[in-house]
């Protein structure tokens, strides 16, 4: 290999010589009143007031005869998802399938008109309808044990339930009225984020806690369906270990399971796995578009159950009534009591459709607006809650085939919209025959898949372990105490993490390669030290409250204790350089050794340690009173305390704080380098 020999000359400065030679950038000489007005001037405000319409901008840009072809085939594709998860949605969420529809209408309207993703698909969404049913579900029962609604109490008798219909149109008016007040809630929080811009929170919830968080959803939602497909009854359940009482309450009622609904459930179900996993998964390739094979299976159980009288034949469970009308506008019905649950509801709306975002953003290469999406996830909440909807979120499976589809612009959301609201004005009413069993299945149809993310444990085992605690922690307070204990525990289990890898930061001390201007750590290469006089020392984290007091025991332990030798004045301390070959052992770089020698004056071999701050990128008070202390320390001693590679923040620390008085700002420099060369002379 051919070598270059490069010959350089550098003067040596000290950080404040560097900062008087080339100087600062000139701060702004704007006030901060006048930054204020200069903000708030008419055309910044009006560019301001743009910005939250997006689709302006669209329809500038509107190339009609490119896009609208595959907006309109892509709006319509997804249309015919909408319609049937809307009908399934609007029951799981515990209220009819008719607010399904309206969730599947007016959100998708409003995010069409102020969302910057092509292709996130706003709407109904399981696990957010979960949330919504255990919400409108603890509402009712409270609202019942005050006395407000004492008739809506029905009997039981032999699983069937029977209620007035004016006891059970109130119950229902009731719990939608909470959950578009839980809408309300979820859109106004989301909206204030918007405008905040806090679209960064992202940053802190981790990959494997949304697929562990949204696993948990999906292993509920199967579970809250099993009774429709078999065609029983059971007891409501709101305590800690609810899944558990589920299944125990399932098994009991098994013996008593409706054949005919569970036939209608097995062939359902057999449809749609072989169309969805197998023609349209394998000929994708060769399709323009997916066979909608849940609105075909929707519109051909409707017809068959509409002839053949299921309901009154066969006694199988039918979605009933759906009025064909627009809900009146409304004020929704807002209260204390459900503000920290809808707070939780609104977290994983943001968690869940900007994750898809995201994904949907890498995958075609255009730019989405994190705070822009705040904005238009609140909106579309907000102006959903008067129109009666319940919190809405995005759907993958809805979002993939806009994928799929190429989906241009926004634009597509105003055709599917537009398409559901024929449904509820027309065509809403001949679906009353529709078996609830169809709808059942076709939810546990559409998330089965989140099921297969256990398939991805052996390999968070192998590379990550802390994302594989957070995946099983998660599940597991999910599934043995409730759903949304999963998203408390989730989420401590990110911090804790955090919290963890600032306690295990990697610290080590450095080597100048003799004969060349190169820096190498002890910890992965063999470095004979040019001068053994001089400590160069590593703590790959920001100095803080959690990583003060390790800074000072690495650095003690990679040099020596100053506090030690004080103690005791007959105790000779050499530094001994471990220049072993690199066998795994010489990780400490600089080991102590202690030798007692009588009536001898003690030396130290140390005359420099120069701290490398390229890694502090934040400093607390703790971590100004461990500077201090080491500098303090190493200077009785006779050893001298420099530092390098200063990061900008330290930069602006050190000046404001009184940090610049403790330390000899002469020995603060701006390179390593210069401070080595500097500690030589």
């Amino acid at each position: 290999m051919s070598s270059v020999v490069l010959q350089l000359s550098r003067y040596l400065k000290t950080q404040s010589e560097l900062s008087e030679c080339y100087g600062k950038p000139k701060p702004s000489s704007n006030s901060f009143t006048e930054n204020i007005k200069d903000k708030c001037k008419l055309s910044k405000l009006c560019l301001f007031l743009l910005s939250l319409f997006p689709i302006i901008n669209v329809l500038k840009t509107y190339k009609f005869r490119v896009y609208i072809l595959d907006d309109i085939i892509s709006g319509l594709s997804v249309a015919c998802l909408h319609v049937p998860l809307g009908l399934a949605l609007g029951i799981l969420a515990s209220l009819s399938p008719a607010y399904g529809l309206y969730t599947s209408c007016f959100p998708v309207l409003l995010y069409a008109i102020f969302g910057t993703s092509q292709h996130v698909s706003i709407g109904t969404n399981a696990v957010i309808a979960i949330l919504t049913a255990e919400l409108v579900e603890l509402q009712l029962e409270q609202y019942d044990l005050t006395g407000h609604n004492s008739a809506f109490n029905g009997s039981t008798d032999n699983n069937l339930t029977t209620t007035s219909p004016d006891t059970d149109n109130s119950g229902l008016e009731y719990k939608a009225s909470v959950a578009a007040g839980s809408s309300f809630i979820v859109g106004l929080l989301l909206f204030i984020m918007g405008l905040c811009r806090m679209g960064f929170i992202t940053s802190y919830l981790s990959s494997s806690f949304i697929a562990a968080f949204t696993t948990t959803g999906a292993i509920h939602i199967i579970s809250s369906q099993i009774p429709n497909a078999l065609g029983i009854t059971i007891q409501p359940v709101n305590k800690p270990g609810k899944l558990i009482y589920v299944y125990i309450e399932i098994f009991k009622a098994f013996q008593k399971f409706h054949v005919a609904t569970f036939l209608v459930s097995i062939i359902c179900f057999i449809i749609l796995v072989l169309v969805k996993d197998v023609i349209n998964e394998r000929c994708k390739n060769k399709m323009k578009m997916p066979i909608p094979i849940d609105f075909i299976l929707v519109v051909v159980a409707t017809i068959i159950s509409y002839f053949a009288k299921f309901h009154d034949t066969f006694g199988i469970g039918v979605v009933g009534e759906i009025p064909a009308r627009l809900p009146t506008p409304q004020l929704p019905r807002v209260s204390v009591d459900i503000i920290g649950h809808s707070a939780v509801i609104g977290t994983i709306v943001f968690v869940l459709t900007i994750s898809m975002a995201r994904l949907c953003e890498v995958k075609h290469g255009y730019s989405v607006d994190d705070n822009q999406e705040l904005v238009a996830y609140g909106i579309a909440n907000l102006g959903g809650s008067f129109f009666s909807c319940f919190p809405a979120c995005v759907a993958p499976p809805r979002t993939m085939v806009l994928s799929t589809m190429g989906a241009k612009t926004t634009f597509s959301g105003m055709v599917s919209a537009f398409f559901v609201f024929l449904v509820i004005m027309f065509i809403g009413k001949y679906v009353e025959s529709l078996p609830k069993a169809v709808l059942a299945v076709m939810i546990i149809a559409a998330i089965k898949n989140l099921l297969y993310q256990f398939k991805d444990l052996p390999m968070l085992w192998r590379v990550n372990r802390y994302d594989f605690v957070i995946f099983v922690g998660t599940v597991l307070s999910g599934v043995f105490i409730d759903f949304p204990y999963a998203l408390y525990v989730g989420v401590q289990l990110c911090l804790l993490t955090v919290v963890v890898q600032s306690q295990k930061s990697s610290s080590y001390t450095i080597g100048k390669v003799e004969q060349e201007d190169r820096l190498l750590d002890h910890k992965t290469h063999y470095v004979p030290l040019s001068n053994p006089k001089i400590a160069i020392f590593r703590m790959e984290s920001s100095l803080y409250f959690a990583t003060a007091e390790k800074f000072i025991k690495e650095l003690y332990k990679a040099t020596f204790n100053p506090k030690a030798y004080r103690k005791q004045p007959d105790l000779n301390v050499e530094i001994i350089i471990n220049q072993s070959q690199n066998n795994g052992n010489n990780d400490k770089g600089i080991s102590l050794s202690k030798i007692n020698h009588e009536n001898e004056i003690p030396v130290v071999p140390l005359t420099h340690i120069i701290i490398d701050c390229s890694s502090v990128n934040y400093i607390d008070m703790n971590g100004k009173k461990a500077l201090i202390q080491i500098n303090s320390e190493y200077k009785h001693v006779g050893v001298i305390v420099m530092f390098g590679n200063c990061t900008n923040f330290m930069k602006t620390f050190t000046e404001k704080s009184d940090l610049s008085e403790e330390i000899d700002m002469k020995n603060v420099y701006a390179d390593i380098l210069d401070a080595y060369f500097a500690a030589t002379h």
